[in-house]
């Protein structure tokens, strides 16, 4: 009997669900920015309360592993939820996107939730002001705007509304964070990127100190190369970072198709 609360909560949020899905399909006017919302009950009314001010819309939803459908159905910036453990357990890319979580938490786990690749983190109890903050930054990201659908020189096929990246057929599991940095440096390929720029809290990622962004490049360089692209991300030193494009494209033996950049195509 205790259940039945429960199994309530979880129809109720199902049908909501559902609902929801109904209105996106038949409904032509565009919507506010949508919120998942997965915290348990004291944490609730101070995020929905936060969320809706802001004029979003927020969706609860019951569990973490509804995420994914929910985000499909609703078209959702981002997901708020207190379960660091579950997400830092959670195998990588399954959900769209993936979608940019931000974790709530203790201060003590902070660097715990930063680890499980959150794009922000809000201690408890929670400061109304910074959530709406990071995600205003997470939903205003232009990763959120600006898709590209076709492979550059290097064979890397980068969505950025997606968050999805591909070299050529192999699909490339990345965190928010790493994502981040990669979609920064593709986007002026040949371009140098300083230091300060992509430490500063870009597309709504937390700031990171120098030290930081050179694991996160290492680490860029090795899924990359691991996944067969050629080393494309340069370092110069003292300065930043450059994306180099693969010279094999000017003889047509490139790796997938030319790369096109919609902002340049007017």
């Amino acid at each position: 009997m205790c259940l039945l609360p429960l199994f309530v909560h979880t129809a109720v949020c199902q049908l909501k669900l559902a609902l929801s899905a109904i209105q996106k399909k038949f409904r032509s006017a565009p919507r506010p920015p949508a919120v998942l919302l997965c915290v348990s009950n004291p944490l609730a009314p101070a995020c929905v309360h936060a969320i809706m001010s802001a004029g979003w819309t927020c969706h609860r939803v019951p569990r973490l592993r509804y995420v994914d459908r929910a985000a499909r159905a609703l078209d959702a910036s981002a997901v708020v939820t207190d379960r660091i453990a579950s997400v830092a357990g959670w195998p990588p890319g399954q959900t769209s996107g993936p979608l940019p979580f931000v974790l709530l938490g203790p201060p003590r786990r902070e660097a715990d939730a930063l680890n499980a690749g959150a794009a922000l983190f809000v201690p408890v109890p929670i400061d109304t002001q910074t959530l709406i903050q990071g995600l205003s930054r997470i939903v205003n990201s232009p990763a959120l705007k600006e898709p590209r659908v076709a492979a550059d020189a290097n064979g890397l096929w980068l969505d950025a509304r997606t968050a999805q990246v591909r070299v050529g057929d192999r699909p490339l599991v990345l965190s928010p964070r790493h994502f981040s940095v990669l979609h920064e440096l593709t986007r002026s390929p040949g371009r140098l990127l300083t230091t300060e720029r992509l430490c500063s809290g870009i597309n709504g990622i937390r700031p990171m100190t120098p030290a930081a962004l050179a694991v996160c490049v290492s680490r860029l360089r090795k899924l990359l190369r691991d996944a067969g692209a050629p080393d494309c991300i340069e370092t110069v030193h003292c300065l930043g970072y450059r994306y180099t494009l693969s010279a094999a494209d000017d003889t047509g033996s490139g790796h997938g198709a030319p790369w096109i950049d919609p902002l340049t195509c007017l």
